[in-house]
């Protein structure tokens, strides 16, 4: 009886083992969870949250422990700026808006990445992001708003060839 049980209990064992590592999700990101939504580009439509008038979507949501993490991708091989970071909450916030608990992002480019826990409240994560949705904002309106010249910035800009504060002229 005891060689028939410790039988049992090595095919339970290892049948455990086969079910953990299917059910175990981690992919080329290295993100251990479910994926459950990509952006699949222009044909996407955004998320929008109305009680914050936002929209954003992320490139990625995985399913995860503690709730979904949102993933920003740049394809740079340069460092994360704080314009991704406010982005990806943007985002974030944008998907709550849509009802995925959004908990956690991670911003990636190709030589740094990120993870950042964002507040529980809808709230408190709207103040983290609050001024640049309004500078956006009027932006987006025609105002004008104050211009922070940076070189790598510059470089990229569609206007840096027409702004008298480019800091590439």
């Amino acid at each position: 009886m005891t060689g028939f049980l410790a039988s049992a209990l090595l095919l339970f064992a290892i049948a455990v083992v086969i079910l953990w590592h299917r059910l175990k999700r981690s992919d080329a990101l290295g993100i251990d969870g479910r994926l459950i939504w990509v952006d699949d580009g222009r044909r996407t439509k955004p998320f929008f949250n109305a009680r914050y008038k936002v929209f954003g979507k992320p490139d990625l949501l995985y399913r995860v422990n503690g709730g979904v993490l949102a993933v920003e991708y740049k394809s740079r091989n340069g460092p994360i700026f704080e314009s991704d970071i406010v982005q990806a909450k943007c985002a974030a916030l944008s998907a709550r808006g849509h009802q995925y608990k959004v908990s956690r992002i991670l911003v990636k480019t190709g030589q740094a990445e990120k993870y950042i826990t964002l507040p529980r409240s809808d709230r408190a994560l709207y103040r983290e992001i609050e001024s640049a949705t309004i500078l956006a904002r009027k932006a987006k309106n025609g105002e004008a708003v104050p211009c922070l010249p940076a070189p790598r910035k510059c470089r990229s800009c569609a206007y840096r060839d027409h702004c008298r504060e480019s800091a590439g002229n």
